[in-house]
């Protein structure tokens, strides 16, 4: 049964939520982190990106709030990147491969620093 506590807990908490992602601004790209990252597997990229997709389904997290997919022309060819917020950069970090210590140092850097990049 649900109480009045309950309710207005949750009410707050979906508030909260939605302010939150009010305030999310597309900050970084895709590729840029990657390229940080120094991932350059195309495959490896799609699997954290699609994790990261996934992340946000499940949870109910507005997709066009933390992702946008633009395109960049490189001089040659019309390339496909992603706007990303600092949620969706977080998710896409926590979903790379640990197995490379650029990505192990990214991921304890979100885990102790509040979860944003700086």
């Amino acid at each position: 049964m649900l109480t009045l506590y309950d309710y207005l807990q949750t009410s707050i908490e979906k508030h909260n939520q939605q302010q939150w992602f009010a305030e999310s601004k597309l900050n970084y790209f895709a590729s840029e982190i990657m390229q940080t990252l120094a991932i350059d597997d195309a495959d490896e990229i799609a699997i954290s990106i699609n994790r990261a997709f996934e992340a946000c389904s499940i949870l109910h997290i507005p997709f066009q709030q933390n992702f946008k997919r633009v395109y960049c022309y490189d001089g040659q060819n019309l390339l496909m990147d992603w706007k990303i917020s600092s949620l969706a950069c977080y998710l896409i970090v926590i979903n790379c491969n640990p197995n490379r210590e650029s990505v192990a140092k990214a991921q304890l850097y979100f885990a102790m620093n509040n979860l944003t990049p700086k």
